[in-house]
């Protein structure tokens, strides 16, 4: 009886361990996921960007997605109208229009993927910030940070952040939104290069 008993405690223990592995192979993979940290995280290295991004229309992406009146947005109330859509509804919630109008929609650190966000994590996270085109930043921030402790002077290229997660944003990543789905898009098709200069333009000083 002693040694059947031995056995199965032996089997039940061998059972429990690639159990134990999986769990903690998955909190390690969880641990390595970069996170959504929002765009001020990005504000002290970036300034200049940071500063001209908030007088782009990317600053309130749901914006848009509010009730629209013709006296407040004629351009907007038209292209509601024209593709079909109530100016006087709410979309702001509509998790088919959130994943382009705000930022890491779904995935940890972003916004809630069930639309439903409090007014803070609006604030933080309903526009198009800067993790929309450069990826999650919580890795990469992080490293930054850590580097720069050790030298002031650091420097970084994207190949050494992209192994933290740095995206460098092209035309495809741009056209994951910006493409002839967006019922509100303008008449003209989108222009990669064209476009990609707007987004952290610099203002010219005088001579």
């Amino acid at each position: 009886m002693r040694l059947l008993i031995v056995a199965g405690f032996s089997l039940a223990a061998l059972a429990v361990v690639p159990f134990v592995a999986f769990e903690g192979a998955a909190e390690e993979e969880a641990a390595a996921t970069p996170e959504y940290v929002g765009s001020n995280a990005c504000k002290k290295c970036h300034f200049t960007e940071h500063r001209y991004w908030k007088k782009t229309v990317k600053i309130d992406t749901l914006a848009s997605l509010r009730p629209t009146t013709e006296a407040d947005d004629k351009a907007l109330f038209d292209k509601k109208v024209a593709n079909e859509l109530d100016p006087a509804t709410d979309y702001s919630k509509d998790v088919k229009c959130l994943p382009c109008h705000t930022t890491g929609f779904g995935k940890k650190g972003g916004y809630p993927a069930d639309g439903n966000a409090d007014a803070d994590m609006e604030k933080a996270r309903g526009q198009v910030g800067c993790e929309s085109c450069h990826g999650p930043g919580s890795q990469y921030v992080e490293y930054k940070k850590d580097e720069i402790a050790k030298d002031a002077t650091a420097k970084f290229t994207f190949e050494g952040l992209a192994k933290f997660g740095l995206i460098q944003p092209d035309e495809a990543v741009c056209v994951t939104c910006h493409n002839d789905k967006v019922v509100t898009r303008g008449p003209e098709p989108f222009d990669f290069d064209k476009m990609k200069v707007l987004v952290h333009m610099k203002k010219k000083t005088k001579k």
